[in-house]
């Protein structure tokens, strides 16, 4: 687990940018599968993603012939109807591909409900990964953003009391709310530099979010990414 801190001498350390890797889109027959990037287990079928498990919710399936937002409503209610026909103890004949079958769409559906989780898993299956250790060099993040969430970590510690927090709390929720915004845009045009760039701040929100949530008097902050 790395500190903001250590990552301000990485990207100082850093020089070149590194190459973006681009495919074609999802929607495309020659498009390489996208796959759920922190489970290779729970993977859908051959050339299809986990947008087709939700024909209902997602019908226009990934970016960018679908949009990137999702009505997570509609698609908790298709996934409760799905897991009710899935769920192992309902389905006595083959027991070991229900439970599969069951795990890949817990999988699908909390990817899908996420914006950050939903746009890593995108760009994992056009090649992009923002979890490398060069995806959150100078050119996607900029120094200018990763001395702005230090000063963030620097004022949570410095917090005397909830009313401050929850200041801190309404300014990074609004941050992330225009994140989202902004990554609809970059996915609907196929923009993916933009998309990278995007979802690497959004990791440093979400981090942001994690640690005023565990905000305690005193208590040392570690915003990691």
């Amino acid at each position: 687990m790395r500190t903001l801190l250590h990552s301000l001498r990485q990207v100082a350390s850093r020089r070149q940018q590194p190459l973006l890797r681009k495919g074609p889109p999802p929607s495309s027959p020659s498009s390489t599968t996208l796959r759920h990037y922190s489970d290779t287990s729970s993977q859908p079928p051959k050339n299809r993603t986990i947008y087709s498990l939700f024909p209902q919710t997602l019908p226009s399936g990934p970016p960018p012939s679908g949009p990137f937002s999702i009505d997570t409503r509609a698609l908790r209610q298709e996934f409760l109807k799905l897991q009710q026909t899935s769920h192992p103890d309902l389905q006595h004949s083959n027991p070991t591909s229900s439970t599969a079958s069951s795990s890949l769409l817990n999988s699908a559906y909390s990817t899908l409900c996420s914006p950050l989780l939903r746009a890593e898993y995108l760009l994992h299956g056009r090649g992009i990964d923002v979890k490398a250790e060069d995806a959150s060099g100078e050119e996607e993040v900029g120094q200018e953003v990763l001395l702005e969430v230090f000063e963030m970590q620097e004022r949570i510690e410095e917090a005397e009391g909830e009313e401050e927090i929850e200041v801190l709390r309404e300014q990074n929720e609004a941050e992330i709310v225009e994140l989202v915004e902004r990554l609809e845009v970059a996915f609907e045009g196929d923009d993916l530099e933009a998309a990278r760039r995007l979802t690497v701040m959004l990791r440093f929100r979400e981090g942001v979010r994690q640690a005023l949530k565990d905000w305690e008097p005193g208590k040392e902050v570690r915003l990691v990414h």
